[in-house]
């Protein structure tokens, strides 16, 4: 039975994998003649998987791979897909690790935004960064949909909380939140019906979701500039209780692993601290923040 899930006439996606393994939310969309795979998974074998599972229920080949950002959940099916043509973002190649090579790979880079036409069906690929230097999204306006890759994680995945850890690799940096506010507000202005996050629960409320994380974002901004600015050092900031952190602690307290879940939980948000506070102290432009 195949894993994919239809979403629109065009657009399907692989929601289970990320409950087997520690992979991504991966999918793919139908031009008529052939389909592009959106991020390849965490292994070879899911990336096999996804390759036949998508010539199968589409019945055209694929013909490009899409990798979201560099990030190993959604890079490492790659070998799937390696005679095909790589769509990404140039600095998602510039951030590779240097064990990973795509010299051999025909490929079709960008640095602000590329467009893939056939049979008069268009999708886009704009980079936005935010949770990783090189991420990108694809946007297929005709359905509307929105492929964001880890720019949003859902319930019941890391409890619906950004991950900010893991910027850029060369040199290392935390995440960026004013390129995730500047990509929420690309994204105010499309329209879409449905959100395909990195990991997690589809997003089928997309604008109600945007508006929350704007608010989000802007509350941990106006949280950090005010701390930085009366002299605080990160280590005499403690997070606010923003609404989607203390349903995350509700949730936390209600596990069976309680004690083991709230340490989780803990380093998570520590990410989110350290990457407000590099970001607005301006660490952020400072080489190998840890």
């Amino acid at each position: 039975m195949s894993k994919l899930e239809q979403i629109s006439d065009h657009v399907v996606v692989d929601k289970e994998t990320q409950y087997k393994s520690r992979s991504c939310i991966s999918g793919g969309i139908s031009l008529s003649k052939y389909s592009i795979a959106i991020d390849s998974g965490d292994s070879l074998e899911v990336g096999i998987d996804l390759r036949n599972e998508l010539e199968t229920y589409f019945k055209v080949p694929v013909k490009y791979l899409f990798l979201t950002h560099t990030h190993n959940d959604h890079r490492n099916g790659r070998e799937a897909f390696k005679d095909l043509t790589l769509i990404t973002s140039q600095k998602c190649i510039d951030n590779m690790p240097k064990s990973i090579s795509f010299n051999k790979w025909k490929k079709e880079l960008f640095d602000q935004e590329l467009i893939v036409q056939a049979d008069n069906l268009t999708l886009e690929f704009h980079h936005v960064g935010g949770h990783s230097v090189g991420s990108s999204i694809a946007y297929f306006p005709v359905e509307k949909v929105l492929f964001a890759g880890d720019l949003f994680i859902t319930n019941p995945v890391n409890f619906g909380l950004p991950f900010m850890g893991f910027y850029q690799n060369k040199p290392k940096r935390t995440g960026n939140p004013e390129e995730y506010l500047v990509a929420f507000d690309k994204f105010k202005k499309m329209k879409i019906n449905v959100i395909v996050p990195g990991h997690g629960r589809v997003i089928l409320n997309p604008q109600e979701y945007l508006d929350e994380q704007i608010t989000f974002y802007n509350s941990l901004k106006s949280f950090f500039v005010k701390a930085i600015g009366e002299g605080k050092k990160l280590e005499d900031i403690e997070l606010p209780r923003l609404k989607q952190i203390d349903e995350a602690y509700k949730d936390a307290e209600n596990r069976k692993q309680r004690s083991t879940t709230l340490r989780f939980l803990d380093n998570y948000l520590n990410w989110i601290k350290k990457s407000f506070y590099n970001y607005y102290s301006g660490k952020f432009d400072c080489l190998d923040i840890n």
